[in-house]
């Protein structure tokens, strides 16, 4: 026993001579997506590539962690009169092919996304009539008429160099260029010479895996060490594991709508689907992960608004409005793959209304084409608020399909007096006056019933012990934003 103590006392002093060496900075983040980059294009306006791109390219103006404005290839900005902006840029940026930035990348690459065939910003930008270089760091944007979300608007504009056109080679000013791509694989390297904070990682792997099961084994075996889109059901076993799972509102509200041309033209017949309804679709389906609402915004965001009541079951109510409507009411419901037992629930709860209701799957593709052509009895429709603001929704599916408003208006809704209190708010920059305006259209389309909101869903992220990582309001998974711990 006391050699044994001898032995254990020598051993430790013999330890503590030992040069300790100092731990490992790991050389590389992996972080996984359910969907694959499909456009290596600035253009793109998709969430699924911006997730990827938002790692290399920047963009005028950001949003925080928590979706307040913050700076980024502009320092500072602000508006000279109701219709003209300026924004000064920073200075000493350079992209990551050496070359430095300036204010006539900015003027080209707003212009492009404005006018370019390829591009899908351009409806998002139509209300910029011109921009302008005043200096090398220095911009003016001229606007048609008033624009309160100009600034949500330019966060979503790529700045790439002047007269650069091959979009399929990403050349950027952000933390992380392209190291090399792969299928469903893409490796970026840290860009030593970036303005700001330098990344932790010097590599990011960034990697597609559909399959559920292969993403739950991906993280489980610390193959990857931040993953996106955790499937419900896997979540306890990930906790068992450690890793952490956190959830965090989507912005986007999932509803169903009516079609005013057919059958639903009779607003009885939505009032008895709007009572007829169960409101537990949250509770029954999201296996925690979905919040009930009781309005097309999602909860928190400019327009969301605390005054509006509560949608409440109420069968019997539900029946004296279908009992309005003379004869048989035999509707199509039509959703996307996936939502089949939402929509037999669907089926059930109107079944209690005397309304008869065949349900109709497509793929994703085939059903939006359906929706947007107006040949849908009503829909599950879901809508997220990538500009933070119900207007978006509000200028995009309620407003009359005029111009370039309305052009997810399958609902063929159409009234005068709401037209003109989006184009209002559309306009308005005292940020008071355009609540009560918003608050006023959310009123008036749930009174009209052009719809039944459901809920709003949750994004689940997997993140493992090794590493630290704040959620964004955005979604978005930034490499430069991920360190490592005890290091």
């Amino acid at each position: 026993m006391k050699f044994f103590r001898i032995l254990l006392l020598f051993t430790l002093l013999l330890s503590s001579c030992i040069p300790q060496q100092k731990a490992q900075i790991p050389e590389k983040i992996s972080i996984a997506y359910a969907e694959p980059l499909t456009s290596f294009s600035p253009l793109d306006y998709s969430a699924n590539n911006r997730k990827y791109l938002s790692n290399i390219y920047e963009t005028l103006v950001r949003y925080d962690k928590t979706f307040d404005y913050d700076s980024s290839l502009a320092l500072s900005w602000g508006r000279f009169d109701d219709l003209t902006w300026e924004f000064r840029l920073r200075p000493e940026v350079i992209f990551q092919d050496g070359n430095s930035f300036d204010a006539e990348d900015v003027v080209y690459s707003i212009t492009t996304a404005m006018t370019d065939n390829s591009s899908q910003l351009k409806s998002l930008l139509n209300n910029i009539d011109k921009i302008e270089k005043v200096d090398d760091y220095k911009v003016r944007i001229f606007t048609k008429s008033p624009d309160p979300l100009l600034l949500n608007k330019l966060v979503n504009v790529y700045i790439f160099q002047s007269n650069y056109t091959d979009f399929n080679t990403p050349i950027g000013t952000g933390p992380y260029y392209i190291k090399s791509s792969e299928s469903a694989n893409i490796t970026l390297e840290r860009f030593d010479s970036y303005w700001g904070p330098s990344p932790y990682y010097k590599e990011a792997f960034l990697t597609a895996i559909t399959d559920p099961e292969l993403r739950l084994s991906a993280i489980l075996s610390n193959e990857v060490q931040v993953l996106a889109n955790v499937p419900p059901q896997y979540v306890e076993e990930m906790e068992e594991s450690g890793v952490d799972v956190q959830d965090f509102p989507n912005l986007e509200v999932s509803s169903l709508m009516f079609n005013f041309i057919g059958i639903f033209s009779d607003k009885n017949l939505r009032e008895a689907v709007y009572y007829a309804l169960a409101t537990d679709y949250a509770e029954e389906f999201g296996s925690g992960y979905l919040l009930s609402t009781d309005q097309f915004s999602a909860s928190g965001m400019s327009g969301y608004s605390r005054k509006l009541t509560d949608r409440n079951q109420n069968v019997e109510t539900a029946i004296e409005f279908r009992s309005k409507y003379k004869g048989e009411v035999n509707v199509t419901l039509d959703v996307p793959t996936g939502l089949e037992k939402l929509a037999e629930k669907v089926k059930l709860d109107l079944a209690a209304a005397n309304i008869n209701v065949t349900v109709l799957v497509s793929n994703p593709s085939y059903f939006q084409n359906k929706i947007l052509a107006g040949e849908s009895d009503f829909y599950f429709f879901g809508w997220k608020y990538d500009l933070a603001d119900v207007s978006d929704f509000f200028e995009t599916v309620v407003h009359s399909q005029v111009g370039a408003y309305g052009s997810f208006n399958g609902m063929s809704y159409s009234d005068v007096d709401v037209d003109e209190y989006i184009d209002q708010a559309s306009q308005l920059l005292d940020v008071s006056e355009r609540q009560d305006v918003l608050a006023l259209i959310s009123k008036r389309i749930l009174e009209d019933r052009i719809g039944v909101p459901l809920f709003e869903s949750e994004l689940l992220y997997g993140i493992r012990p090794e590493v630290i990582w704040d959620i964004r309001l955005d979604g978005q998974i930034l490499a430069s934003e991920i360190v490592g711990k005890g290091v």
